[in-house]
């Protein structure tokens, strides 16, 4: 009689626990912005054929800090000229990159990112392409691309609309970004007033679908990329 007891107990321990779980799992209404915010380095990358490119975009390291004021740092460069110019054009100029994101020295590049209230599974990233302060070579690696004397000299935003983001797990570590068919790009310059204006450059319909898996990290950010540079760089 004890021992039946003791089955029913354990039972409806068992159920009561699988039903709190799915009632905290339910009951998790923090917003998807609140989850992207903090410092994040990317530990999977792959194109749209599921290869991995995660060494071909660590220069040493790809990582990201979103503020809770939608600004972005990063050391994403390599990343979205990956994204922008796909892997056959990237080929091209991946000896050049360290040399253009000087980020051993710290030099990180801004954006933001947009996103709508509550849980959602979208947003936008805006992304800030520029060589070493005060040098050409940005202008260099562009010439490599083939890109018009035009459109050399200008700094590219690039906005990447209709990211998917998800998150793998309850505590939100792991972050997933995929650019799928739903995304679109637009690509712009700013005038002398800040004014944005279409940069025709590069067709913004080319843009490689690809997805990256990210890691949240206690570091900052300047913490991880002195930590990266410490051994030798990931190149192609």
């Amino acid at each position: 009689m004890k021992t039946k007891f003791f089955i029913i107990a354990a039972i409806a321990l068992c159920s009561l626990c699988l039903l709190s779980g799915c009632v905290l799992l339910e009951g998790d209404e923090t917003p998807t912005k609140s989850k992207m915010e903090g410092v994040w380095q990317v530990v999977e990358a792959y194109d749209e054929s599921g290869n991995s490119i995660i060494k071909d975009i660590a220069f040493p390291v790809t990582a990201f800090h979103l503020s809770s004021d939608r600004t972005v740092l990063s050391t994403a460069g390599p990343m979205t000229m990956f994204i922008v110019y796909g892997n056959s054009n990237y080929v091209k100029v991946a000896a050049k990159i360290d040399q253009v994101f000087n980020y051993t020295n710290l030099d990180v590049n801004g954006g933001e990112f947009f996103i709508a209230g509550g849980q959602v599974d979208r947003f936008t990233l805006e992304m800030k392409l520029q060589g070493l302060p005060g040098q050409k070579a940005l202008t260099d690696l562009l010439s490599l691309l083939s890109i018009g004397n035009d459109y050399l000299d200008a700094i590219v935003y690039h906005k990447f609309m209709d990211i998917s983001v998800s998150f793998t797990d309850f505590n939100a570590d792991t972050m997933v970004w995929e650019i799928d068919e739903q995304t679109s790009a637009v690509y712009n310059t700013k005038d002398n007033n800040g004014n944005y204006v279409s940069w025709g450059g590069w067709p913004a319909t080319n843009f490689s679908k690809c997805r990256f898996v990210l890691a949240k990290r206690v570091k900052s950010l300047q913490e991880i990329i002195k930590e990266h540079s410490s051994s030798s760089p990931q190149k192609l």
